[in-house]
């Protein structure tokens, strides 16, 4: 947790998608302190998005994480996929809060994202 889908029209190489993951992580990470190991991507490819939108993600996070910090990682996401489309096509970023608590991993409950910096 958290998991980002990432949906194109068209299929994106293997490069694309490594850069899209580490894009993706490095911002969810600086802007949550999570570690990097929570955050999950995905890939939807051949999905019919609007006529000039290049990438929607879709990211599921737990929820507590203020408004400034939500508005800050679809900034961030949007403006690092942005930059790889050569075409100038909009990116579209939505996240939606989950309970930590319907989380879980590696066969634990997920912590409250305050707990994070503490472990």
């Amino acid at each position: 947790m958290p998991l980002y889908t990432v949906s194109t029209k068209k299929p994106v190489s293997e490069l694309k998608k490594l850069s899209i993951v580490k894009l993706i992580t490095e911002a969810h990470c600086l802007l949550t302190g999570a570690p990097a190991n929570y955050v999950q991507v995905v890939f939807a490819q051949g999905i019919p998005l609007p006529r000039k939108t290049a990438f929607h993600v879709l990211g599921s996070i737990r929820s507590g994480r203020s408004d400034a910090i939500k508005a800050q990682i679809c900034q961030k996401i949007t403006s690092a996929l942005s930059s790889l489309d050569t075409k100038k096509r909009a990116t579209e970023v939505m996240l939606i809060d989950v309970p930590a608590s319907w989380i879980m991993e590696g066969g634990e409950i997920m912590p409250e994202p305050e707990q994070d910096k503490a472990s």
